[in-house]
């Protein structure tokens, strides 16, 4: 993909010592298939309140609720496929304690706008400077490759067609 989920792990690592419980989700679609709402539910509520509870009722959802909201709270739910899952694990703004912040990546932008989240932003591919400055740092660790290497580089950036990840 254009790495919503790499942005989403340094962004977490950049800010989680701001909050007071924080949690990093990813691969959220695949965890739902895997193991339905009430297991997503339950992983989170156990890493969120640092427990180990195996099953999942409505008095446990109650209870997670009325801690967040004590919490200053950092959740990140990457790769979210259905509105479903935004309920269940982050429900609305009134679940969290002030300065709570819920990241959520997905690739259904209207997903987002139907659960009312308001502030939305859309990674996109990178231009062809960015993706041969990107490449060449990670290749020569320096802003531009060396002149002997430009045409070769070009090729690689041009067949990365953008995508952080494939360069």
């Amino acid at each position: 993909g254009v790495g919503k989920t790499t942005i989403a792990k340094t962004y977490y690592e950049r800010i989680l010592h701001k909050f007071e419980v924080k949690s990093f989700h990813d691969k959220v679609r695949e965890g739902s298939k895997a193991h339905g709402l009430a297991g997503l539910q339950r992983k989170l509520s156990n890493s969120l309140m640092n427990r180990n509870i195996q099953d999942w009722c409505d008095s446990e959802a109650a209870r997670m609720r009325s801690f967040l909201l004590r919490k200053k709270v950092l959740i990140i739910l990457d790769d979210v496929d259905d509105s479903s899952q935004l309920e269940k694990l982050c429900g609305s703004p009134a679940w969290f304690g002030q300065g709570s912040r819920i990241i959520i990546t997905t690739a259904d932008e209207q997903l987002l706008i139907s659960h009312g989240v308001e502030r939305r932003f859309k990674v996109t591919e990178l231009s062809d400077v960015g993706a041969l400055k990107l490449f060449s740092l990670r290749a020569f660790k320096r802003d531009s490759p060396p002149k002997s290497h430009m045409d070769l580089s070009k090729c690689f950036v041009n067949y990365a067609n953008g995508l952080p990840l494939a360069l």
